[in-house]
């Protein structure tokens, strides 16, 4: 089993979306399914000031953090996650960014880049489950 396989197998999982990847809104639905708790960080409508407050709000540290935003910088959020003691944390495909690589490399937690989380939580009759056996095929998985 890999990182991104054994990601999947906590029990409290942080979401913190923008709503801009659709794969979250599944992503939330399918950990929810399979009995996990999750909480929900919203930032669509929210300034910075209050992103911050939402962020002193939540009840920390959690697992598992899965971030999927494109509206601001995901490292700004991962930096306060991280001293906050959330030391497992996935950035959803296409929303990593070059802070945010930087931070993977040397990170005081596992910060995973670059997969959709539906590649490991779809089924196999789904969208994701073709895109995982395309993955697999070409050993991105």
């Amino acid at each position: 089993m890999n990182d991104a396989e054994s990601f999947w197998e906590g029990k409290r999982y942080l979401i913190v979306t923008d709503r801009s990847k659709p794969a979250i809104k599944l992503t939330i639905d399918e950990l929810k399914k399979r009995g996990m708790s999750v909480q929900v960080l919203d930032i669509k409508d929210l300034g910075g000031s209050q992103v911050q407050a939402a962020l002193e709000a939540l009840s920390l540290p959690v697992e598992k953090v899965v971030i999927g935003i494109t509206a601001m910088e995901p490292a700004d959020i991962i930096q306060y996650l991280l001293g906050k003691g959330c030391k497992d944390i996935w950035v959803h495909w296409r929303t990593d960014t070059e802070k945010v690589r930087e931070m993977s490399s040397g990170a005081a937690g596992h910060i995973l880049t670059g997969r959709c989380p539906m590649l490991y939580l779809g089924n196999g009759s789904s969208i994701h489950g073709v895109h995982r056996l395309i993955a697999r095929s070409f050993g991105k998985y």
